[in-house]
């Protein structure tokens, strides 16, 4: 979906308040030190997370369905990370079992129609003691936007951004069935976080600051492997 204006999300995401300011942070925090961790970036979009992560001591590894994305990048990331063009919905076959400390998904889950599939591929990847970090649209904030019963799933497309033809086609679905998914896929949730603006987004962009400080737009989790019976 992102090919089409991928060089113009890239200059959007790497300043915007609800990327650079909300949840980039709120990803990274719940990755925690990531200092000699091998790093899976899945969706790793330009590179904005996988370029954060090698500056922490990370070894990143990633993949983007996107040619673009992957070529913008390979460009951030100066040729540090192995950034391969893949489509997710497609097993991991060059990634051994086993072989990852740390998996980041950053707001990507819900274009996904098998996300059960996509999230036990990421188990499949992870060590046992490893975690899963991800972000997702909050479901709270897509009932008030679209309306309806907040129970309601189904795939929803629209514009991603209301300012410029962006379209996207993802999917709306109550808390209990995100968790749910987890669950089914494998995963304990470790932490549930409903970010918080960073104080800085206030002086930049103070309505979407005060925006946030009532609805949380993103929720994010920390999920760690549950032990096979």
């Amino acid at each position: 979906m992102y090919e089409r204006f991928a060089h113009e999300y890239a200059i959007h995401a790497e300043d915007s308040p609800y990327n650079a300011f909300y949840d980039r942070p709120a990803v990274l925090g719940l990755a925690g030190d990531v200092s000699g961790l091998a790093v899976f970036d899945a969706a790793c979009g330009p590179g904005l997370y996988a370029a954060e992560l090698l500056n922490r001591g990370a070894r990143v590894t990633g993949c983007d369905v996107s040619p673009t994305f992957v070529e913008l990048a390979l460009a951030r990331t100066e040729g540090r990370a192995d950034l391969r063009v893949h489509d997710l919905s497609e097993p991991l076959t060059w990634i051994p079992g086993g072989s990852c400390d740390l998996v980041v998904l950053a707001l990507a889950l819900h274009y996904f129609d098998d996300r059960v599939a996509l999230l036990s591929e990421l188990r499949r990847i992870l060590t046992p003691r490893g975690a899963l970090v991800l972000s997702t649209e909050h479901p709270t904030m897509g009932w008030v936007r679209l309306g309806g019963s907040y129970f309601r799933e189904e795939a929803v497309e629209e514009s991603l951004s209301p300012e410029r033809d962006w379209p996207i086609r993802a999917w709306r679905r109550p808390l209990t069935s995100i968790c749910a998914e987890f669950r089914e896929a494998g995963f304990l949730i470790e932490e549930l976080l409903e970010p918080r603006p960073v104080p800085e987004m206030a002086e930049r962009y103070p309505e979407d600051h005060a925006h946030l400080e009532v609805l949380p737009a993103f929720i994010a989790f920390r999920l760690i492997p549950a032990p096979r019976p």
